[in-house]
């Protein structure tokens, strides 16, 4: 057994633990019996001093100090132990000392166990007394005067040696013990540890079995009931790994099958920025051809941003992403991200990610074209208004019918950009709710019936006749009650702005087993066919720079295709306009299921 050996340390470790835990429980053992025998000696002086107060207040008078010292000595004699009778630090009576020799000795009115009897009756101390050449145990207590006797204090004397000698032996005893037990430790702990060697040798010896890829070996017979836990961990152990490296194999197909399904193109590279593997949807982007393995980027796409990217991540060691957007030849916008990254043999390698972010795109130029109509709806309205607002204060027209007029403009422009607004906002309202929508069966007749009874008071005043022609039944719809009474209200509010004075609308509905078609049909100026998709786009209108009697928006058609696209239909323009008056808008809706 060396002596550097994980055993030995062990050994070494148990017995300096053994030697200081035995030291400890000795010492402190043998102190508090030392403790204990003095307090018991203590307890019972006092009670011996009790008696002898005791007789001395039941004994006839004394007739002298003379007569009292020799009943001290007798007692004391029969007693085995010291007595003394000390006032005002003089001795009267010692049961130790010849009463003709008591003015020999020192005045005890400074000993310890004297001056705690006189404070509080009782007093203890433990010393070497010099009469006696000896250790002492000195218990005083107070006693008044009696029976002849005056004041003063009575002390016992008991000798400490009897204490030491019990302390001697139990000291032996203990040390025996110590001896005997630390013994028995010593051959007990060897043994073990060699039996400990050896589990812990089989133990490593599977270890580097599992460590060299035999995961079949077993721990058959367990190396003792205290390492049965660690075998049965260590046998699982091995089926664990046997298991993860099983589910290694299928994480990596179902990475694989991830890595071709997904829609960003992936495209990974060496050290050198050369091909190593691509994903279809890569494919699909650039159409890569099968030699691209082993090329550089700008070989097979023919982008020099791509390349470039690449050429800065390995030019900077330091540069550990980047990114580019491209524009695609198909009206795509690609961005590219590069990503560093270091294989498990710490070699610094690059993935490409692309990211198609056309619909992002096309939706920031939608937001910048919404600003833009925006505000060029609410400049030309506002301008007016303020022109017209500062004539009527700093040129008011003497006539009041001109002021009227002034006034009429600014009513009309003010109208006309509450209209902006409140389309807006249904607008932007109608975009939100596309997002959380719950369709549900709605009746198409109830709604274009509520919608036409509210537009006919408006279409009797320009003699306009609004014809219906639907099939028989509700003609449910998948919708919501308020878009679709939107749409309805919409169209035929269109149709009557734009319809002649004695003119005629159509309303018509087909269905087609799926879905039922709406049609609003009108005799007014029409839409050419070039502008039967633009009529839909926000602020559209005819004539941009006009702002009509109804204060129009050029929002109306917009709401509608977005209400529509939110219950999953779609809304067109029939193209009327061009050899034939009039325009045709309808919408198709699915039925319930």
């Amino acid at each position: 057994m060396r002596l550097g050996s994980f055993q030995m340390r062990i050994l070494l470790w148990t017995w300096a633990l053994l030697l200081a835990v035995l030291g400890v429980i000795f010492f402190y053992s043998t102190s508090i019996v030392e403790e204990e025998l003095i307090a018991d000696t203590e307890i019972r002086s006092r009670s011996e001093i009790e008696s002898i107060k005791w007789l001395i207040r039941d004994h006839q008078s004394f007739a002298d100090e003379r007569e009292f010292s020799e009943w001290v000595d007798a007692f004391g004699y029969s007693l085995g132990s010291r007595i003394t009778y000390i006032v005002d630090g003089r001795v009267i009576a010692d049961s130790d000392v010849l009463f003709g020799d008591l003015g020999n000795l020192d005045d005890h009115s400074s000993r310890p166990e004297v001056m705690a009897a006189l404070q509080s009756g009782w007093g203890a101390n433990v010393r070497h007394s010099d009469t006696l050449s000896k250790d002492m145990l000195y218990v005083a207590s107070k006693m008044e005067a009696s029976s002849g006797v005056p004041e003063g204090v009575i002390r016992l004397a008991v000798s400490f040696s009897k204490v030491g000698e019990r302390l001697s032996l139990l000291r032996r005893n203990f040390l025996w013990i110590f001896v005997i037990t630390f013994g028995v430790a010593l051959v007990i702990s060897i043994v073990m540890s060699h039996n400990m060697g050896r589990e812990i040798l089989a133990f490593s010896g599977l270890a580097r079995a599992i460590g060299e890829g035999d995961y079949s070996k077993r721990l058959r017979r367990v190396p003792g009931g205290e390492f049965k836990p660690l075998a049965e961990s260590v046998n699982a152990m091995a089926q664990s790994i046997e298991r993860n490296m099983q589910l290694v194999s299928d994480q990596k197909g179902q990475l694989q099958a991830i890595f071709q399904g997904m829609h960003e193109g992936v495209l990974t590279l060496d050290s050198e920025g050369r091909i190593e593997s691509f994903n279809p949807a890569l494919d699909k982007m650039f159409n890569m051809p099968e030699s691209s393995v082993g090329r550089t980027p700008i070989e097979v796409s023919r982008r020099f941003e791509i390349q470039d990217l690449v050429d800065s991540i390995l030019a900077d060691a330091d540069n550990g992403s980047s990114s580019v957007q491209i524009d695609l030849s198909d009206s795509r916008t690609v961005e590219v991200k590069a990503e560093a990254y270091r294989d498990q043999n710490g070699v610094r390698k690059i993935i490409l990610v692309f990211h198609d972010i056309t619909e992002m795109k096309q939706s920031e130029k939608g937001l910048k074209d919404f600003v833009a109509n925006a505000s060029h709806q609410l400049r030309t309205p506002l301008t007016s208004i303020k022109g017209y607002t500062e004539t009527l204060i700093d040129m008011p027209p003497a006539n009041p019918e001109d002021s009227k007029g002034f006034l009429q403009t600014v009513l009309k422009n003010a109208d006309h950009m509450d209209k902006v607004i409140s389309s807006m906002l249904a607008l932007a309202k109608s975009e939100q709710m596309g997002k959380r929508l719950e369709r549900v069966p709605v009746s198409g007749r109830e709604h274009l019936s509520r919608a036409v009874n509210d537009l006919t008071p408006w279409a009797a005043e320009k003699d306009v006749v609004i014809e219906t022609r639907t099939p028989e039944g509700e003609m449910m719809v998948m919708g919501e009650t308020d878009g679709l009474l939107h749409v309805f209200h919409n169209l035929l509010n269109n149709a009557v702005k734009y319809s002649p004075m004695g003119g005629r609308i159509t309303v018509f509905a087909e269905d087609d087993g799926e879905s039922i078609v709406f049609c609003v049909e009108d005799q007014g100026p029409g839409i050419s066919r070039e502008l039967s998709t633009k009529v839909f786009e926000r602020f559209y209108r005819v004539d941009e720079n006009t702002i009509d009697g109804s204060g129009s928006a050029g929002l109306g058609l917009a709401i509608c295709r977005r209400i529509v696209k939110n219950f999953g239909g779609e809304i067109w323009h029939d193209g009327y306009g061009e050899d034939v008056r009039g325009a045709r808008f309808c919408f198709r809706l699915d039925k319930p299921a």
